[in-house]
């Protein structure tokens, strides 16, 4: 049996951390080494369980895409795991039965590679380390399920978390019972997605200028998540031994020479190089996110249900707007509401307050508009942006209802505007309003992580954006009240002024007054285009 390499010893021997993730290049044993490490847990406490969760088996029969370079079936991936573990299986039984009184089998013992890989297929694969004629310690090979997670106990192995597109939901199932017993513990494995919104990119960002230069036993960090992880690259890799060879040649090269081979460089620079790359479909990258949170530190709140103590001494002199996204409900989910008070100052757009609720009464819809208004010293909001694109006949019940006190504008998302020759929609251009300015440095958000994920539920589509549901019911409210909230603060007095670039020199028209014949403030909704 192989000996481990210099990066994998320290994974199969540490127990001390309760979450470890392994940030591991493509082929650098990652199964067997979660598979080894399963079995010396086995065999250190009787009557254990570990869970091992492979991506190959979420995936049945559909194509796995390895980017640019090679097309693999999941089957293929599934019977070389498959086969890692069979071939193991000797080796472990030797090292079980070395001290006499351990016994290592499993339900796969003398089966036929395909009999072997078909049991493994089917989630029935079963390994057994026993004690005593009665005691034994198991280990379990599934698929990840959000569904049957939350009977997830003792330990749990997810092999490939980065093919997991539910790998944020599989987790919040798990962390209750994780946390439940000092003795249980996650590891998770694999490489950067190429989609930096997927749940695994944002929990193994290493800090911030963190250098790896090659070292055979790989570097330890904590992520900005938190996370404990272990990385190891080609480079690190080959340190330690790890040989790659040409697919031309065949020949043995070096990591530098491999990248030199590749067709997609890219790809190469996550599966191999682990580089952290923005991209994929999320609309708004982490970096920019957390940028625009660090200057909202003790500038801006976020809250839920209630206001905030004190959150109207965080308003300077500068003009304000609200923006209200009213609760609708998505694939079975109903939405929260959320409401975004903005100051304008100084070029910059700061979303003081931003909170949300949960009700079906729309009298405590009103009554947060009403305190939202509230403004000190007489001030009045600029104007008060309401989405009419479901619920129109509740925006037009708010807006007869406040028209006294502020401008309420009734914006309904799938209505055309055009611009620069280019008919677009309210909600591609207001979208494209809020991540310039946010790429500019002029949007400043509360730091919070309810924002943060709610924000990278917004994604890039055809030129548009589109919006998932999470299981919280999340579906980029706060975003939506924000460029509601943005819009308020720019747009004119009359028809709509449509820039989706520069937005920090925006000011408004000296001569844009008022007019309640401006179809943008009764809510358009004649489908009529309308040229700005």
């Amino acid at each position: 049996m192989n000996q481990p390499l210099a990066y994998e010893r320290p994974i199969i021997k540490r127990d001390d951390c309760g979450f470890i993730y392994l940030l591991w290049r493509r082929q650098a044993h990652k199964t067997t080494t979660l598979a080894r490490k399963a079995l010396k847990v086995m065999m250190k406490r009787a009557g254990v369980l570990v869970t091992y969760a492979s991506a190959s088996l979420l995936v049945g029969k559909e194509m796995i895409i390895r980017e640019g370079q090679v097309i693999e079936s999941a089957r293929e991936k599934l019977v070389k795991d498959a086969q890692v573990l069979r071939d193991s299986l000797g080796g472990w039984k030797e090292e079980v039965g070395s001290d006499g009184k351990l016994k290592l089998d499993s339900n796969g013992d003398g089966l036929s590679l395909d009999d072997f890989t078909e049991l493994f297929e089917r989630q029935k694969l079963e390994f057994r380390v026993w004690h005593s004629q009665t005691v034994c310690s198991r280990t379990l090979l599934i698929a990840p399920n959000p569904a049957t997670a939350v009977g997830y106990s003792g330990w749990v192995f997810i092999d490939e978390a980065g093919r997991i597109s539910f790998l944020k939901e599989l987790f919040e199932a798990m962390e209750p019972i994780l946390s439940s017993d000092r003795e249980f513990r996650l590891l998770m494995a694999g490489t950067p997605p190429p989609d930096d919104s997927h749940y695994s990119y944002e929990l193994t960002v290493p800090p911030e200028g963190m250098i790896f230069t090659p070292k055979a036993e790989g570097h330890w960090y904590e992520s900005q998540a938190g996370v404990t992880c272990h990385h190891v690259d080609s480079y690190d890799a080959a340190a330690a031994g790890l040989k790659t060879f040409s697919l031309k040649t065949r020949e043995e090269i070096t990591p530098e020479q491999h990248r030199a081979e590749a067709l997609d460089r890219d790809a190469w620079d996550r599966n191999y190089g682990l580089i952290h790359k923005t991209g994929g479909t999320a609309a708004i990258s982490l970096a920019e996110i957390y940028t625009s949170m660090q200057r909202g530190r003790g500038q801006c709140v976020f809250a839920e249900d209630e206001f905030p103590l004190g959150w109207r001494d965080l308003l300077g002199p500068g003009k304000i707007a609200l923006g209200y996204d009213v609760a609708t409900t998505e694939n079975g989910m109903s939405n929260p509401s959320s409401l975004t008070v903005m100051e304008e100052l100084g070029g910059d757009f700061f979303a003081r307050l931003k909170i949300i609720w949960k009700t079906a009464d729309p009298d405590i819809a009103r009554a947060m508009i009403r305190e939202a208004l509230e403004l000190r010293g007489g001030r009045r909001a600029r104007r008060l942006c309401v989405d009419a694109s479901n619920e129109r006949y509740f925006a037009v019940s708010i807006a007869k209802e406040f028209r006294g006190r502020v401008i309420v504008e009734l914006v309904v998302s799938g209505e055309t505007l055009e611009y620069g020759g280019q008919k677009l929609n309210y909600k591609t251009y207001l979208g494209n309003l809020v991540i310039n300015t946010m790429q500019d440095g002029h949007l400043i958000l509360p730091e919070c992580r309810y924002v943060k994920d709610d924000y990278r539920l917004v994604k890039r589509d055809k030129g548009g954006f589109t919006t998932e549901t999470d299981n919280q019911g999340r579906h980029g409210d706060t975003f939506d009240s924000d460029k509601l909230a943005l819009h308020g603060l720019l747009s004119r007095g009359g028809p709509v002024q449509a820039e989706a670039v520069g937005v920090g020199g925006i000011t408004r028209s000296r001569d844009a007054e008022w007019d309640n014949e401006n179809p943008f403030l009764r809510g358009n909704t004649s489908g009529e285009t309308v040229h700005v």
